[in-house]
């Protein structure tokens, strides 16, 4: 049997979390992505998997049109569609390297979780967004600073 995950990773972005808006402008977004892939190493194979709240829909889906895109209402409504991606889509079996674009400590358990089931998990996050718990359970961090 082929191993599915061999060099694959996923980019999972928290995109409140990482511009520090819960509405971020398109301008904004396109400013976060440009810095998330010069500081984060991409794959030709690599997929990437965003989440916002509606109200933020239109503006992210705008700056990130070809990109997977998981909306969900609530104060941690992204935040919970992610982790849903990660328990629900078996990216344990399908991905050699989980990425999560936020510093929120609700990705910790599953990040331990990941992380126990051999994936590497590394997070990118604003330095002042960075739960304490998720910078000691990731194999990596990389700092994502968006006024450089």
């Amino acid at each position: 049997m082929r191993n599915l995950s061999c060099g694959r990773s996923v980019h999972l972005l928290d995109v409140e979390n990482l511009v520090g808006t819960p509405r971020p402008a398109t301008a904004e977004v396109v400013t976060l992505m440009g810095h998330y892939r010069r500081r984060v190493p991409a794959g030709f194979t690599d997929q990437y998997v965003a989440a916002v709240n509606h109200g933020a829909l239109l503006a992210v889906g705008l700056a990130l049109a070809g990109i997977q895109l998981l909306v969900r209402s609530g104060p941690d409504g992204a935040d919970e569609a992610l982790c849903e991606v990660i328990r629900l889509d078996h990216l344990d079996d399908r991905f050699e390297r989980v990425i999560i674009g936020s510093g929120d400590g609700i990705f910790t358990d599953l990040a331990d979780w990941l992380r126990r089931r051999g994936v590497e998990v590394v997070v990118v996050s604003r330095p002042d967004a960075l739960s304490y718990r998720l910078r000691r359970t990731a194999a990596q961090v990389i700092p994502l600073d968006l006024a450089a």
